[in-house]
This record gives structure tokens, C-alpha cells and sequence, in this order.
């Protein structure tokens, strides 16, 4: 009299599709981290982009003369970062307040388009 014995286990292309399944998960999830870092360095980016903004803002208030014509250019340090700058003036219909728009790119090269734009009214 012969016993078959059931043997218990994994069979290899069960194996095989659980590692499958087992890689797409972790692929997933890396690609999800790789965004997740990518996001927070553009936000953190764009948070010192708009501080520079703002400093300039206040340094302008603080000076209390209009924005010539030809506006202003110039690079400032923020977190041990260059970033550049941008100020132009426009006249309004009310001839003691000019409106002043900012805007803040990194490093010393213009880009195509700012991280950073602030607009604000400046009065006499």
C-alpha cells in the first residue's frame, strides 16, 4: 500500500508572479518618492523666489522714489542662492501711485519665465 503524500508550498510560477507583483509595487513607489522630492526642491524654489520678491517689495517701499522707465535689474542672495530680479514701473490714472511688478528667477541667467511675480501699488 503506497501513501501519497500532498506536498505543500509555492509552485516556481507562483513565485515568479508574486516577485512581479511584488516589483511593480516597488517601482511605483519609487517613482511616487522621486515626485515627492522633485516637488518639495520646485516649492522650496518658489518659496525663497516669492521671499526675494517680497524683500525687494519692501526695499522699494522703504525708498519711497518711483521706478524709472527702464525699471531695474539686479541679483540678489537668498539661502546662499543667487537669484535675479526684475522691477518695472507703470504709470496709473492716479498720478501719485505707480504700480510695480517684481519678478525673481534663479541664478544670473533670465529664464523664459519667472518663479516668482508680485505686483504692488506705490504711492507718493
Amino acid at each position: 500500500m503506497s501513501v501519497l503524500v500532498k506536498q505543500k508550498g509555492f509552485t516556481l510560477l507562483e513565485l515568479l508572479v508574486a516577485l512581479a507583483i511584488l516589483s511593480l509595487v516597488a517601482l511605483t513607489a519609487l517613482n511616487n518618492n522621486v515626485n515627492m522630492v522633485g516637488n518639495a526642491e520646485y516649492l522650496r524654489d518658489k518659496t525663497l523666489a516669492h521671499w526675494v520678491a517680497m524683500n525687494r517689495a519692501a526695499e522699494i517701499r522703504l525708498d519711497k522714489r518711483f521706478i524709472g522707465d527702464d525699471g531695474a535689474e539686479g541679483v540678489s542672495i537668498m539661502a546662499e542662492r543667487r537669484w535675479s530680479w526684475r522691477v518695472t514701473g507703470q504709470s496709473t490714472p492716479d498720478p501719485n501711485v505707480q504700480l510695480i511688478e517684481i519678478e525673481v528667477w534663479p541664478g544670473t541667467k533670465r529664464k523664459d519665465s519667472s518663479l516668482a511675480f508680485l505686483s504692488m501699488y506705490l504711492g507718493r
